[in-house]
């Protein structure tokens, strides 16, 4: 999507209100802290943005930089990378490899190979930044992320590891300027880098950070750590938070690692404290970042890293000159872009049973998987479905039409991108209408069908009760 058109037009007449509408009250925000990073006025509570009264009302901003109002992929990457991308999965990359530290002292806190705090503590050391906003640990609740700027290596040991839950990195801005530090990295997730993109690249001069290098980490989503950490793991199952040492997510299990056990609860038990916000992001390796880091792809105890922009492959080839990283080019690429492909097109399918039914309400194939994705998809404009059904635009343009015309499916303007998104019927109505027509048909079939048989019948009902006598 490129620049949204409403913004150009009408930047002056957008404030905190039109964020709060168009993308916090509709479920949209995911915490990024972009917003509250560019402006004193706002503040998280409960993971949402909230402004004070004496914020101005004319200033836009907050809903200029985030990145889920829009986000101009093609236009960051030609000004990123000098071109759009290579990989409809993965974005723009220059090479993929796997890494490992080999500090001692970073492998021994790390999640996986360390190499995120291995960069992050030469970036310091060099001199080539004076703060990295990135997420560190609270001292008041524990394992809670929190948006830290960190200025020396101690600080980089301290924040590492994962905790998989919403933190408003990009609001460490705030602290940055603050601090009088003004040149910069970030790591952080998709949503985070996408949003410190948009400060970097588009806020002529308001702030002025000389932003070094972009560190992007795979995320597939976040949870709520109230509701999971302190409601269902702490309050449910009596976990006591001080005494785990580090949360990972490995073999279909949530592991919580405490001094003597871990503790593994299956990730289908706290899928329900997902960020919803994050079910709607289709970014899984932060596309827009000039390095990009996770474990998928690569062996235990190793990081996949993907080195995208000039600036990163220039910053990774000094990591590696240093010796302060072991390489390996054994990376599993496929299992990598599986998951990617998996992410965009993540949906919750709807069942054979479902599928069945609804089809016998007279949809065809096609168009029960399009109604599927619109039940499953946040207003999918015809792109998003193009996209992951695989299939031509023309059969795809087709099936919502007909949808359209059975009242199944509904077409409006975005007004802000000025493209058309597809919005679903309720299934009550749908099922309601249908089984109307169908009990329709089947009263207009059973009068005529009822009527011929009877006649057949009566023409032989002598011969009929003859043989049933003689039975």
């Amino acid at each position: 999507m490129e620049i949204n058109p409403i913004l150009e037009t009408r930047k002056e007449e957008l404030a905190f209100d039109d964020l709060d509408y168009y993308v916090i009250k509709k479920g949209l925000c995911t915490g990024c802290g972009t917003c509250a990073g560019i402006c004193s006025h706002i503040e998280f509570e409960d993971n949402l943005p909230s402004v004070n009264k004496i914020y101005d009302p004319y200033c836009s901003s907050c809903i200029q930089f985030c990145p889920q109002f829009y986000t101009p992929f093609s236009k960051i990457e030609k000004t990123v990378f000098g071109t759009t991308r290579v990989d409809r999965n993965l974005g723009y990359y220059d090479h993929i490899v796997s890494a490992r530290s080999t500090s001692d002292s970073i492998l021994n806190v790390c999640q996986d190979g360390g190499v995120v705090s291995t960069i992050s503590t030469y970036l310091l050391e060099a001199g080539i930044v004076d703060g990295i906003v990135m997420s560190g640990i609270s001292k008041e609740d524990p394992l809670k992320p929190v948006p830290i700027v960190a200025t020396m290596e101690k600080h980089v040991i301290d924040a590492a590891g994962s905790r998989y839950c919403v933190c408003p990195v990009v609001m460490g801005l705030r602290e940055a300027f603050e601090k009088d530090i003004r040149k910069i990295a970030i790591v952080g997730t998709a949503c985070q880098v996408q949003g410190i993109r948009k400060v970097e690249l588009f806020s002529e001069d308001h702030y002025p950070f000389d932003i070094k290098a972009v560190i992007g980490v795979f995320c597939y989503e976040n949870f709520l750590y109230d509701d999971l950490f302190k409601n269902f793991i702490e309050g449910e199952l009596g976990i006591e938070l001080k005494d785990v040492k580090a949360v990972k997510i490995r073999h279909n299990a949530f592991e919580l690692h405490r001094t003597h056990e871990i503790n593994s609860i299956p990730l289908k038990t706290v899928y329900k404290h997902v960020n919803g916000a994050c079910t709607v992001c289709r970014d899984f390796t932060a596309e827009l970042a000039d390095i990009s880091v996770g474990a998928i792809g690569s062996a235990t105890g190793w990081n996949t890293v993907i080195v995208r922009s000039k600036r990163g492959k220039s910053l990774f080839e000094e990591v590696i000159d240093n010796n302060l990283l072991l390489l390996s080019d054994k990376v599993d690429i496929d299992n990598l872009t599986r998951m990617a492909r998996y992410k965009k097109a993540h949906v919750e399918e709807i069942s054979t049973e479902a599928a069945k039914f609804l089809r016998e309400l007279g949809a065809g194939e096609l168009e029960v998987q399009v109604y599927g994705l619109l039940l499953s998809l946040n207003a999918p404009r015809l792109e998003t479905i193009n996209e992951i059904l695989h299939i031509s635009s023309d059969e795809i343009e087709q099936a919502l039409e007909t949808l359209i015309e059975r009242g199944w499916a509904t077409r409006v303007t975005d007004p802000y991108t000025v493209s058309h998104i597809y919005l679903p019927e309720k299934p009550e109505i749908i099922i309601n209408n249908g089984m109307k027509k169908l009990n329709n048909k089947l009263k207009q079939l059973k009068r005529s069908v009822l009527s011929e048989l009877t006649s057949l019948y009566m023409r032989r009902i002598s011969e009929i009760d003859v043989l049933k006598e003689k039975a």
